[in-house]
């Protein structure tokens, strides 16, 4: 694995384990996370929140990642499978009532200096809407 890789890897980690500060250790102070809502979040502390946030809606964690670089090593794409329950309704959502799904997910990571500089997170919402709808 390239250090990049590395990288992602325990920040996925750490999103799965809900561990805040590991989380904020691998990141940028000044992250740009493009949220799968076509929010834009800038620094660690909204980043953060955005996440808890996100998290209070959805248990969720990710399974069956698989990691790809680019050449010169600042990107990383990570494919990945969200399994979760929608526990909390999030404005823009079907109503929650504790639906179960798995879905195709994917985060591109932007890695200068070590750190996570831009974080964005893709899905096909349509799917993601009717299995919560379901």
């Amino acid at each position: 694995m390239t250090d990049a890789q590395t990288i992602a890897s325990r920040f996925i980690e750490a999103v799965n384990d809900h561990d805040f500060d590991a989380l904020s250790r691998l990141v940028d102070e000044d992250i740009a996370l493009d949220s799968l809502t076509g929010q834009r979040t800038l620094g660690v502390d909204p980043l953060r929140a955005w996440i808890m946030n996100y998290l209070r809606h959805f248990d969720e964690t990710f399974n069956d990642v698989v990691l790809m670089h680019d050449a010169f090593g600042q990107r990383v794409a990570a494919d990945m499978t969200a399994r979760g329950t929608y526990r909390e309704t999030m404005s823009g959502f079907p109503e929650a009532s504790g639906q179960s799904y798995s879905i195709p997910s994917v985060f591109i990571f932007e890695i200068e200096d070590g750190a996570i500089t831009r974080l964005s997170h893709y899905r096909n919402l349509r799917i993601f809407e009717r299995e919560l709808a379901g």
